[in-house]
């Protein structure tokens, strides 16, 4: 393998190792000893602009990883600050690395990246959220719901990773999305295009799993009337917000399992 590529592949494992490893510490495999890619020079030069940012990205998960559970039980405003400080830092993260344009087999590359940062910036969010979030219950769904951001990130990372080392490869085309999904998500972002690309595709995911859970379980069962509560609860205008119904259904079955 060139040294160009053991490179940006020794950095994209460190990414994702450090963000994550607080929440959620398991072995992580990569693929460095795959063939390494021949890199145009226009590609060389880009991997060379985005790996500083994607290192200050690791820099950040390995500070999170550090303190997170400390800052979670620490005063309301150090919590608040520490978790929004993360978040400013990732913010400007996001800025740089859409300054710097995609050759043609890097876009992937780029989206990919910039999903996962989206990722981590929503993680972060609900984080600082929970930190003043005075009932106990929903403070903990916060959290639970963060980590799940983290652990969004941390797959899209992985993503970017095969990319690089590979830029052929291309991954199967998402189902199209639902109008309506894509109304709510521009009334949420209405000034950021990418928040709204973000938004549908999440809510596009969570919405073909929960097309599944439907699929899975019998008419009458307590596993359908839970689907139905859910999607009730979580009812916005004409549609539905995905994510936090499969959250909701996930988080009610597995209460009842564990009983």
């Amino acid at each position: 393998m060139n040294s160009t590529a053991e490179s940006i592949c020794k950095n994209i494992v460190s990414i994702f190792a450090l963000i994550v490893i607080a929440a959620f510490p398991f072995v992580l495999y990569s693929d460095c000893d795959a063939e390494a890619a021949v890199y145009s020079n226009t590609e060389k030069i880009y991997l060379k602009d985005i790996t500083p940012i994607l290192y200050e990205l690791s820099e950040v998960g390995k500070s999170v990883s550090e303190k997170a559970v400390n800052l979670q039980n620490s005063s309301t405003d150090v919590c608040s600050y520490e978790f929004g400080y993360y978040q400013g830092i990732v913010e400007s993260l996001r800025v740089r690395l859409n300054s710097v344009p995609a050759p043609p087999r890097m876009v992937n590359v780029q989206s990919t990246a910039l999903l996962a940062i989206g990722d981590y910036i929503s993680g972060l969010s609900l984080y600082t959220r929970a930190c003043t979030e005075p009932d106990y219950n929903m403070k903990a769904k916060m959290g639970y719901d963060g980590r799940q951001r983290l652990i969004d990130a941390d797959m899209k990372i992985r993503q970017v990773n095969k990319l690089i080392m590979n830029p052929q490869f291309q991954s199967r085309a998402a189902a199209a999305p639902d109008n309506r999904i894509e109304q709510m998500c521009a009334s949420t972002w209405p000034a950021d295009q990418r928040m709204q690309e973000y938004c549908v595709k999440n809510q596009t995911e969570a919405l073909n799993k929960l097309s599944q859970m439907n699929r899975m379980y019998p008419a009458g069962s307590r596993e359908k009337q839970t689907i139905q509560n859910c999607s009730s609860l979580w009812k916005k205008g004409n549609t539905y917000d995905y994510r936090m119904v499969v959250f909701c259904v996930e988080n009610i079955l597995g209460k009842q399992a564990a009983q």
